[in-house]
């Protein structure tokens, strides 16, 4: 074998990827679907819009000087809350880039109205949203609708997202253990 015949194994790997992300799937919630890689750059890009808070500072008496309090209960659940946010915002990139919809958007809106009355309970907040707007209704669709939680790990396994960032991710809902900011 000579030094041309051998293939890249990043170019190998990637072929790979390639190949199985575009297959069709079938989601938990009988959804048709094709799931394609999401650029880690991206994914890191938009979860680092979200920054941590500024450590909070305390007077040290016995040092007469002010010093960083990371344990402060308030900026520890503010960092918790940081990870939350982080986690929830790489999961709307992979949905947004990672996954096709097959058949598309459902014309009819019993979806949309099922949406409706959870907001009305103050259960979601779509206020950001215009359900008009091909995109807002198309990533609606996706993340409360199509997408079921038995579906994270496929959806991370195909796009290519590691352990840890679906871990990290997955841990956003429940409540992650205490953070450790940037």
């Amino acid at each position: 074998m000579t030094d041309k015949d051998k293939k890249s194994p990043a170019l190998e790997v990637a072929k790979d990827r390639a190949s199985k992300g575009m297959e069709e799937r079938v989601l938990s919630t009988g959804i048709r679907v094709r799931l394609g890689s999401v650029s880690a750059t991206l994914i890191e890009e938009v979860s680092s819009r979200i920054p941590y808070p500024e450590v909070p500072m305390w007077f040290n008496e016995a040092k007469d000087r002010d010093e960083p309090n990371p344990g402060d209960p308030k900026y520890i659940d503010a960092c918790k809350q940081v990870d939350r946010d982080r986690g929830i915002a790489a999961m709307d990139a992979m949905i947004l880039f990672g996954v096709e919809l097959l058949d598309g958007v459902p014309d009819d809106d019993a979806w949309v109205n099922k949406l409706r009355f959870l907001e009305k309970r103050k259960m979601l907040d779509l206020g950001d949203y215009d359900f008009k707007d091909p995109m807002d209704r198309e990533f609606l669709f996706k993340r409360y609708v199509a997408i079921g939680a038995a579906d994270l790990d496929l959806i991370s396994d195909v796009i290519g997202v590691s352990e840890e960032a679906i871990a990290s991710a997955a841990e956003s809902f429940p409540g992650p253990k205490t953070p450790v900011p940037d």
